[in-house]
């Protein structure tokens, strides 16, 4: 039972170990409250205790590519998230995100709003093992 076991975890380490060191891949979509913009895309997530940190590259719905990165912390299940340097120009942007309430339209992954200067965008969140 304990050679099982051993064998088991060593398997897991060998598999997750070098995703960890690469990041774990999240599917993204953003759109703006009002809905008339978005875009879809992956952010790459490197996690370092409770803190996070990585890089977005997304393509909107008129086809051009958008790039930001996002660095931010995971405590009592919430996610906040920074995305800086975005390349749409928008500014300030903070993603509060956590696993969706029971009885909504959306009943896996994360969901939640990022507040930036001037707008406020819905982001859904699925983060892929």
């Amino acid at each position: 039972m304990n050679k099982w076991v051993l064998a088991t975890a060593a398997a897991v380490l060998a598999i997750s170990g070098p995703a960890s060191a690469a990041g774990t891949t999240w599917l993204v979509t953003e759109e703006n409250i009002a809905g008339v913009r978005g875009a879809q895309g992956s952010w790459t997530v490197k996690k370092d205790g409770d803190r996070l940190s990585g890089d977005a590259s997304m393509q909107t719905d008129n086809g051009k590519s958008l790039t930001y990165k996002v660095d931010g912390s995971f405590e009592g299940g919430v996610y906040t998230i920074k995305l800086s340097d975005r390349s749409d120009g928008k500014k300030d942007c903070v993603w509060t995100g956590h696993a969706p309430a029971a009885g909504g339209a959306q009943s896996t992954g994360l969901l939640g709003y990022a507040e930036c200067e001037g707008t406020k965008l819905i982001i859904r969140a699925s983060i892929v093992q």
